[in-house]
């Protein structure tokens, strides 16, 4: 509930309360104080704190005006830290000896603001915050180590400081002891870095040049010198390429900003709330989208922003203030509502405005609680009974569920609406089953609707947010559906052009194996750069040497890992299986031309007698805890295989469960 009655503190000088009596503060005038009205100490007033609030000293009353509401603002064109005060309306200005900042974090219970320097290469702190008027030069009382290359963004959990450089994309982990910094891990990160925050003990990074957020659960207990990969990471949709981030536990709200293009720097930005951020988060497995009709998007030539490079929230009037770098620009927005070009209701000038934080006694520390709604389960289906085989993430049956379909192949989960996607081979048709957690071993169920029976043998699904794509291969085609809830909707029937299997998506890119040979189809932007019925191209395809003949096919987008199956003679379904593993996909995949090979060397191989494969049809990968889960038709089996970044050769799977006629297989990994 937000308070009815709000408080007004902002700077304090120390000067007059040595010279205030116990009991001046006994009577509470209502009437604003001439000489300190604007609620801000910037050298004109004569007021002092008063336990949160700007008050007449030693007079006969105390005058409370508002909330104490600052903003801090760093910048790369000097370097000053500025402090507004929002509802005071005032602007105290630190001349400091850094020429850029950008990364900034204000501790109002020691007094200190910190910032990192983007000239000096270090974190910088600056103390007695209170005392200093309008125009103080101001030198660091303490600095870190100039370790940094290209500082961008800081967050802070206690006494733990990461600075966000994007150099070389790394985050630097200090201990800030009181008087120093002790630099205690420098994690490489497998993309490009900009804002970061921390949700109790988890730190969201933004994924620059894309819209992708990304989580590392745990950070501090996981924070070591090299590369850590995310646990999860999701892409935002709406967002063209996002740099600023911010989170309010006390309102479970994350804010993220879009830059646009990044050529661009005056019109196109804009930024995006996310309310109840946590449920709707943890509901995401990896590589999943987070739809922009569960998001409020502000944009358009009336809000200002062209660049806005970070963001700041207050829970206590629902305002996001933002650092608007493109039109030099501070900027403040209230009554968001359901967002839309609007009119910021705070417009400041600020040449080169760079990282923003909001500091209130209110809302300070509200970084909220870590994600503990964590889950990994395998969706498993067959072309025997259409019956749907769940198992957990160590490969233990937890149950069997009979269906309206009598054989099929290609599954998802929906955890947003607890509902099964399923293609029906007896019924050609994409089926939806909804509440499907409730449901008990050994029940049978009805599908709540289905699409048209347009499908003539349909093996694999991929879906991305509320579209689905279904490869159907004797008519070697992909039918692109969009479902809502209650229907699925035929948007496109493509011409693929060859033979199709196994489909997924790597981001908006879906990747597509070429059945009966070794080679995979990439299309970049699928679901928006291909919109007419008929036959398509793919952007690039290459050959994967080592594969006879592949089928089945994962992504995953934490761990940038690709898995694809290989079936080897289609005549021997029981001997001759394997499947390749491909580390740092992205980037093998950038480096190959179209029509080039992905080299066996830069893959590795599990195959052999020992494997139990014969016929491997489908795939799935666990990110956490590194297993491959493969679906074996020719032997009837769902096996999993255990630290498989480092598997090769003719190894025994760790867990084989036995299904007959196993076919598709999912995994739902938030």
């Amino acid at each position: 509930m937000k308070k009815s009655i709000i408080y007004l503190a902002i700077l304090a000088s120390a000067l007059f309360v040595a010279s205030c009596s116990d009991d001046d503060d006994a009577m509470v005038d209502v009437t604003p104080d001439a000489t300190c009205e604007d609620g801000v100490m910037n050298g004109d007033e004569t007021g002092i704190d008063c336990g949160g609030s700007f008050c007449e000293p030693c007079g006969e009353g105390m005058t409370v005006l508002g909330r104490r509401t600052d903003l801090f603002v760093t910048n790369n064109d000097n370097g000053n830290i500025s402090r507004y005060s929002v509802t005071g309306d005032s602007l105290v200005t630190f001349m400091t000896t850094t020429t850029a900042a950008e990364g900034i974090y204000f501790d109002a219970t020691t007094d200190v603001v910190f910032q990192a320097s983007r000239s000096a290469l270090q974190l910088e702190a600056f103390t007695d915050v209170s005392t200093l008027m309008d125009g103080d030069a101001v030198a660091p009382a303490y600095t870190s180590g100039a370790d940094l290359e290209s500082p961008r963004e800081l967050a802070v959990n206690g006494s733990s400081f990461v600075v966000a450089d994007n150099g070389a994309n790394k985050f630097f982990v200090y201990e800030n002891t009181g008087s120093g910094f002790t630099l205690t891990s420098t994690v490489e990160v497998p993309f490009p870095v900009w804002g970061i925050t921390f949700k109790g003990d988890d730190l969201y990074a933004v994924v620059d040049t894309t819209g992708d957020l990304a989580v590392y659960y745990d950070f501090l207990s996981n924070a070591a010198n090299g590369v850590l990969r995310p646990s999860k990471r999701v892409t935002v949709e709406g967002i063209v390429r996002t740099h600023g981030i911010t989170y309010d536990g006390a309102d479970d709200v994350m804010v993220l900003t879009d830059i646009g293009d990044a050529t661009d720097a005056n019109t196109d930005g804009g930024f995006h709330v996310i309310s109840d951020f946590s449920s709707k988060f943890d509901a995401l497995s990896d590589g999943e989208l987070l739809p922009v009709g569960m998001q409020v998007r502000v944009a358009g030539a009336s809000t200002l922003m062209g660049n806005p490079i970070d963001v700041a929230y207050d829970s206590e009037t629902d305002a996001v203030y933002v650092s608007e770098i493109g039109n030099g620009k501070v900027l403040g927005f209230t009554a968001i509502g359901s967002g839309g070009n609007l009119t910021p209701s705070f417009n400041k000038d600020l040449a080169m405005a760079s990282s923003i934080q909001f500091s209130s006694n209110e809302t300070d520390g509200n970084t909220g609680d870590s994600s503990s709604a964590r889950a990994t389960r395998l969706y498993a289906t067959s072309t025997a009974n259409g019956s749907v085989s769940v198992y957990d993430g160590s490969g233990v049956l937890v149950k069997t569920v009979a269906t309206g379909s009598d054989a099929t192949e290609g599954i998802y989960y929906n955890a947003m609406n607890d509902a099964i996607v399923q293609a029906s081979r007896s019924g050609m048709a994409l089926e939806y089953y909804g509440s499907f957690a409730a449901v008990t071993d050994l029940a049978n169920i009805v599908a709540d609707f289905a699409g048209g029976a347009e499908l003539a043998s349909p093996r694999e699904i991929a879906v991305f947010g509320n579209k689905v794509v279904v490869s159907s291969n004797t008519e070697n085609k992909f039918y692109v559906y969009e479902y809502n809830g209650s229907s699925f909707s035929l948007l496109n029937t493509f011409d693929a052009g060859f033979d199709t299997w196994g489909i997924t998506f790597m981001g908006n890119t879906l990747l597509a194996v070429v059945d009966s040979t070794s080679d995979l189809a990439v299309y970049n932007n699928f679901l928006t750069d291909f919109s007419a019925d008929g036959a398509i191209t793919p952007t690039k395809r290459i050959t994967v040497d080592g594969i006879i003949r592949t089928h089945g096919i994962d992504y995953s987008e934490a761990d940038d890992v690709l898995i694809m199956t290989d079936i080897g003679d289609a005549a021997d379904a029981n001997t001759d299986g394997g499947f390749q593993v491909t580390q740092d996909f992205s980037t093998k995949l950038a480096a190959a031309d179209n029509g080039g090979t992905l080299a066996l060397s830069d893959q590795t191989r599990v195959a052999g007698s020992s494997t139990e494969m014969g016929n491997p049809i489908d795939v799935a990968y666990d990110h956490k805890t590194k297993t491959v889960f493969i679906a074996e038709i020719g032997n009837g089996k769902v096996l999993a295989f255990s630290d498989a970044l480092n598997a090769s050769g003719n190894i025994a799977p760790a867990v084989s469960n036995d299904l007959m006629a196993a076919a598709s297989i999912y995994l739902y990994n938030n």
